[in-house]
């Protein structure tokens, strides 16, 4: 019994528990640098083994792009620099690609007996941005064209970059405001999203570069 809670205890806290904490959200890589890195730090009292490696977008491994180191011992208050480095082939050059960046801590070996201890895995977006690309996110979330269609919204995306929409803010016909969840809309690309008839769009959030919400108002 005692195994099965701690096992039980585990899955609901991973996040709370999680020894080595990120610096940040998400990472952008501008084409323009040579490689683009991320601070992790470990704030438990025990030295953890971090593995580190990165997806493509459709859950594959990466092959145009490589993270280092690849695996490391973290001390105690520990801090250490992860850099990813793009081959400079792979990836279009004419929009943004997304890469995970996956960052798992192996725990060290319970000193207690019938603990099950789990190791911890973070994953978060690495944008990539080509040079070529001359653009802001914010300008591109300004480009943004939402049209109504009976009950839904279609927000069409005919930029370069990913725009990590966060809320949309709707009026009804009372006056009332309601937010809706959004999701990412990839470069080029449609969302469609259903919504209460007469209710007209007044705003919208979405996730800067720096991992924070901004919001723009439409109204």
């Amino acid at each position: 019994m005692k195994l099965l809670m701690v096992f039980i205890l585990s899955l609901f806290a991973t996040d709370v528990f999680a020894a080595v904490q990120i610096e940040s959200s998400r990472v952008i890589y501008p084409g323009e640098h040579k490689s683009a890195s991320l601070t992790i730090h470990n704030v438990a009292k025990k030295n953890y083994i971090v593995q580190t490696w990165l997806d493509a977008d459709d859950g594959n491994r990466n092959k145009t792009m490589v993270v280092t180191p690849p695996l490391l011992k973290l001390l105690p208050d520990q801090s250490t620099v992860l850099r990813s480095i793009y081959s400079g082939t792979g990836l279009p050059t004419d929009r943004e690609s997304v890469i995970w960046i996956n960052v798992q801590e192996i725990p060290p070996r319970a000193s207690e007996p019938n603990v099950m201890q789990l190791a911890v895995r973070t994953r978060l977006k690495l944008f990539y941005r080509p040079v070529a690309l001359k653009t802001t996110l914010a300008g591109e979330v300004d480009k943004l064209k939402i049209k109504k269609f009976n009950d839904a919204l279609v927000i069409n995306n005919n930029g370069p970059l990913h725009v990590s929409l966060n809320q949309l803010v709707l009026r009804n016909v009372q006056g009332l405001e309601k937010r809706i969840p959004a999701t990412m809309i990839s470069p080029f690309s449609v969302q469609t999203i259903n919504f209460s008839k007469g209710s007209k769009v007044v705003g919208l959030t979405y996730i800067n570069d720096h991992g924070g919400i901004a919001e723009v108002k439409m109204d």
